[in-house]
């Protein structure tokens, strides 16, 4: 059923034969959604940082490399694609290193939790803002598809260190991102039962949420009332079944 466009408040939807809800909620000050037990619903990286044509190379420590003619290590991903294509953040971090990485052209590096970092090679630039020390969200435009350094062709060599040591890309296991924090926990359960009993339909009209900053949070739930601490604020529409 539509509900409009606007953010949205609360959803129910069935996946596999499994019920999941998707309760908006603010932590680490950006609006997320999480399922029912407070577990995110986002990954905690994406799969891949751009829409590719082709994996032209695999993670290898013997590779001949396209140029020099010679066996070395190639400890990334390279993704084939054409010049300018957008690259994107995998996950949320920060910017540790951008510039020039010898055979790797235009680089970025990203430092994420869990001591992963994240690599980007070759670019043909960067996207606006991008620079060391600034934070990045996961999805973010952080730079382009090239083929600076020692490159044959357009293409993006991406690459993951955990501790320090190189991993393979295509090997990193999906899992979520860090859940509710113990400490929001009280707030969001408080947010999320509010919204739960409008997608169920046990709420009167006139007290259905337009407004999430608009929720009284009692002192059972969180010290003090007032807007819920972790509720997303502004304008939006219900939530809808």
């Amino acid at each position: 059923v539509s509900v409009g466009i606007g953010r949205i408040w609360g959803a129910k939807f069935e996946q596999g034969g499994k019920e999941y809800y998707a309760i908006p909620f603010r932590q680490n000050e950006k609006i997320r959604y999480w399922e029912y037990d407070g577990a995110s619903l986002r990954k905690q990286m994406l799969k891949a940082p751009l829409k590719y044509s082709r994996i032209s190379s695999r993670f290898t420590y013997a590779r001949k490399h396209p140029i020099y003619k010679v066996y070395r290590p190639h400890t990334g991903v390279d993704y084939a694609a054409p010049k300018g294509t957008p690259v994107h953040a995998v996950a949320d971090g920060t910017v540790i290193f951008k510039g020039w990485g010898g055979g790797g052209g235009n680089t970025l590096k990203i430092k994420h939790a869990g001591n992963l970092v994240t690599g980007y090679l070759h670019l043909s630039g960067y996207a606006k803002g991008i620079r060391q020390g600034v934070r990045v969200s996961q999805g973010q435009l952080i730079g382009y598809v090239g083929s600076t350094g020692a490159s044959t062709g357009p293409h993006l060599d991406y690459r993951i260190w955990k501790n320090g040591t190189p991993i393979d890309p295509l090997r990193i296991p999906q899992e979520p991102a860090e859940p509710i924090a113990d400490a929001s926990r009280a707030q969001f359960e408080y947010v999320r039962d509010r919204i739960v009993a409008e997608l169920e339909g046990d709420v009167k009209e006139e007290e259905r949420i337009t407004q999430l900053d608009s929720i009284v949070v009692t002192r059972a739930a969180a010290p003090g009332n007032g807007a819920a601490p972790g509720a997303p604020d502004g304008d939006g529409a219900a939530a809808g079944k």
